[in-house]
């Protein structure tokens, strides 16, 4: 895809060193000099409000299903561990990155002293501990507890060095210590308050928790203990404003309502490329689209209607039509910007195919099937896309609308109490690498409630490929894990492969250092006006 030149304004981190002549003082300010800044300060906005695309569905960092709610948490929370606007790790609460064993069993962490919770605790290796054991108690259903299901237990070292002792080799320790699901509640939080920590965040942040009036707002505001003091927030307080409607968040940008827009839908890009007050940045994401097929239900079990689902698909139209070319059909099952993978054969548009494959399974005149979609204009806008592409080869597709929240709970049951027959998901993988991008959609330890494999996808070939990703400790063994179940799951088309999106995002001129992460989350963490 070529790039619109012009309009599109790549946003970068202006860093403003002020220089002081050594031996030299700074000249007396004058009386109207101190006034003018004054004023210019005065007039500088304090607020940031910020429209999404949804409600957040939680605050509960090691619980969150959706990169939203996380998006919103990690200006409140911190991990050891984080990620740059590039994806790059970096450490945070942690001094330096983790030293590992020589067997790639263990990881070591020095922690930063002299950090404050937001309710006054000490972040220190028992407060790490008591995470962890948070994390990886069973009686607490957390949902992220399977991305630290190779640790076996925490090992206090000292006040401020902690060890992570695994049950077996796992390469990507550091990339899933940098996870948002691994950022740090206040121990005092989760010992008084445990069941409510998804309504009451608690971190070592930036910025503390204000209030959340559901369906409306999230406000945060200032955290003035913040122990990293050349980097404490420039902004007194972040609203967070779900408005499902892409047209609602484009024209609030517009009047200046909203400073901050994520996702700016494609269609709306035109109407505010010429506007001096907007900066529109578009970047390349980790974010894959799929339609899920139940494989539990008839007549998705059988393989051959899934693969005539996916040639019934034009995804480079879709993309055209929808997302204005703002995007790219998938190339595997994970985007191409995921550490570990690889160029699969995919398929190509082919109508006559699929009406060929469906007649070979039993259904030359098609079935009906329902189609759940979450309520956001774009998706919805696809999803009629593929209603329409669909119905070409003789299947009716029910499209079911539904709010984020109440389609999640849908969708994450048991097996046998699922009600989905096919669903349009998404998922990036916030650790940057192929076992998460891979391992908690496919796997039948994933099967909700329990995890994120919602199609109830089941394949033991699939299973050793996957586990040998995450156990070997070489690079090249691991890609070749990798390769293979790519391979091995596009030809069993488990969903139907759609596209990867570009990540666009829209702010006014003003407002500096508001990044969207190639996962799709925000870091808002340093924002701030001209």
């Amino acid at each position: 895809m070529q790039a619109k030149k012009g309009w599109i304004v790549v946003l970068t981190c202006m860093l403003v060193v002020s220089l002081v002549g050594a031996g030299c003082s700074k000249p007396a300010q004058t009386q109207k000099d101190a006034g003018a800044d004054s004023k210019a300060a005065a007039s500088k906005p304090t607020e940031l409000v910020v429209a999404q695309a949804a409600n957040p569905t939680t605050m509960d960092p090691h619980d969150a299903q959706d990169t939203l709610s996380h998006s919103i948490m990690k200006s409140m929370y911190e991990g050891l561990l984080g990620f740059d606007k590039d994806m790059k790790v970096v450490p945070v609460l942690a001094e330096s990155l983790p030293e590992l064993g020589s067997d790639a069993k263990s990881a070591t962490f020095k922690l930063r002293k002299g950090v404050k919770f937001h309710d006054g605790e000490e972040f220190n290796a028992e407060a790490v501990k008591a995470n962890l054991d948070r994390i990886k108690n069973p009686d607490n259903k957390l949902k992220r507890a399977s991305l630290f299901q190779v640790v076996e237990k925490v090992e206090v070292i000292d006040p401020y060095t902690v060890k992570f002792v695994l049950n077996q080799p796992f390469a990507a320790i550091t990339q899933t210590f940098a996870h948002p699901a691994s950022m740090m509640i206040s121990p005092k939080s989760i010992k008084e308050n445990n069941k409510e920590v998804q309504r009451k965040p608690v971190g070592t942040g930036p910025y503390q928790f204000v209030e959340w009036k559901d369906a409306d707002h999230v406000t945060i505001k200032k955290f003035d203990g913040y122990w990293d003091k050349a980097n404490t927030a420039k902004v007194d307080k972040i609203v967070f404003k779900p408005v499902t409607e892409a047209s609602s968040r484009t024209s609030m940008l517009k009047t200046g309502e909203v400073q901050f827009v994520y996702p700016l839908s494609a269609d709306q890009v035109d109407s505010v490329k010429n506007d001096n007050n907007i900066v529109v940045n578009k970047a390349p994401s980790i974010l894959e689209f799929y339609v899920v097929f139940n494989m539990t239900k008839k007549p998705f079990d059988n393989k051959k209607v899934r693969q005539a689902l996916n040639y019934a698909i034009d995804k480079n139209t879709l993309i055209k039509v929808v997302y204005k070319g703002f995007g790219t059909p998938a190339e595997s099952i994970i985007a191409p910007n995921v550490w570990g993978f690889q160029k699969q054969q995919m398929y190509d548009y082919n109508r006559e195919k699929a009406k060929s494959l469906l007649s070979e399974a039993g259904f030359p005149n098609g079935f009906e099937t329902t189609l759940w979609v979450v309520n956001a204009s774009e998706t919805v806008k696809a999803a009629e896309f593929i209603q329409q592409q669909w119905k070409e080869v003789g299947v009716k597709v029910n499209i079911q609308q539904m709010e984020k929240g109440t389609l999640l709970n849908q969708l994450y049951v048991k097996p046998e109490e699922s009600k989905m027959q096919t669903y349009m998901g998404s998922w990036s993988p916030s650790t940057g690498e192929a076992d998460w991008g891979i391992r908690p959609l496919l796997t039948k330890a994933q099967f909700p409630p329990a995890g994120y494999n919602t199609g109830f996808y089941v394949n033991e070939e699939a299973e050793k490929l996957i586990e040998n990703g995450l156990r070997l400790t070489t690079d090249k063994e691991r890609l070749e894990a990798y390769a293979n179940v790519q391979k091995l799951v596009v030809e069993e088309a488990p969903w139907g492969f759609l596209y990867v999106t570009d990540i666009i995002s829209g702010k006014r001129s003003n407002l500096n250092n508001a990044f969207v992460l190639p996962d799709g989350s925000l870091d808002l963490k340093r924002v701030e006006f001209k």
